[in-house]
């Protein structure tokens, strides 16, 4: 099969919201950005073996609700992404200063 000969669109540094990735995603080829992938190895659990209860205040769980329906993701997802982004700070800090 020969690739599309259109000249591919510059990808964005950073997007605003999951809505604005996932547009620019539904409109392009992962496969025409190839020199920005790296490659990874997961392990996914289908069966999560850790579950979490946290009690938040009225303010922030409103606060989260109307970001997750902004986002149009589960507030699982959500959850996870900003723990897991959090995370990578902290390890980043954390091996930066030292501590």
């Amino acid at each position: 099969m020969v690739k599309n000969q259109t000249p591919k669109a510059p990808l964005p540094e950073t997007f605003k919201t999951f809505e604005e990735m996932a547009d620019f995603w539904d409109t392009h080829d992962v496969t025409d950005y190839e020199e920005y992938l790296t490659p990874v190895e997961v392990n996914v659990s289908t069966h999560p073996k850790h579950k979490y209860v946290i009690t938040l205040s009225d303010t922030l769980d409103t606060a989260l609700r109307q970001v997750q329906q902004k986002e149009g993701v589960s507030l699982n997802t959500l959850i996870n992404l900003w723990v897991q982004e959090k995370l990578q700070q902290y390890t980043a800090t954390v091996v930066v200063t030292g501590n």
